[in-house]
């Protein structure tokens, strides 16, 4: 992981304070808003049997999978379905790294699962829901007025983006870097170009 992006994912989920989040869940309490998912994640987002978990709980890592695979796109959904690309496995490499963003990691993330209608314009848990409807959860925070909930999406979307495309298993998938340059892909190609007359 470059230096480079390893800071901008650590002040991006700075920025998701505990405070903010603990009013955001008083508010909903408050409305009479109480999960009601009380059953476990779906089996294949869960983490596999056995793995010890320090930082994420075996529900936070299945909404992570979750949010990953609607975040990162068809060919790297199609992955994290087949558990080629785990990125829970490694927001946990990157929470031991920087530990202190684990609690309000787990938050958000429990917001995002849970989270009930006016939080979020969804009545059943973020894991069950279908792909499509997972979309329009992620764009109602991407574009809520409310910071927190935009802060909430750009947290999960930062550590999603670094753990699918930090893995270096998506290098088969989005040709970085390229070991095997295409034919007529190489750098004098890159930079002949014609000049117009």
């Amino acid at each position: 992981m470059s230096g480079a992006r390893r800071a901008q994912a650590v002040a991006t989920l700075s920025a998701l304070d505990r405070r903010g989040f603990l009013r955001l869940a008083g508010w909903a309490a408050a409305s009479g808003l109480l999960p009601t998912g009380c059953g476990s994640a779906p089996a294949p987002l869960l983490p596999p049997p056995g793995l010890e978990l320090r930082f994420l709980t075996p529900r936070t890592w299945a909404v992570f999978t979750a949010a990953s695979a609607r975040i990162v796109g068809p060919a790297g959904a199609e992955r994290i379905a087949a558990r080629r690309l785990a990125p829970g496995a490694r927001a946990e490499a990157f929470l031991a790294s920087a530990p202190t963003l684990a609690g309000s990691l787990r938050q958000a993330l429990l917001v995002l699962e849970f989270g009930f209608p006016p939080l979020l314009a969804k009545l059943r848990p973020f894991t069950a829901l279908a792909p499509a409807a997972q979309d329009r959860v992620l764009r109602e925070l991407m574009d809520s007025r409310l910071a927190t909930k935009r802060l909430l999406f750009a947290g999960v979307r930062s550590l999603a983006l670094l753990a699918c495309y930090g893995d270096p298993t998506s290098r088969e998938w989005i040709d970085y870097p390229p070991d095997r340059p295409r034919a007529g892909a190489d750098i004098q190609a890159a930079h002949g170009y014609p000049l117009d007359s």
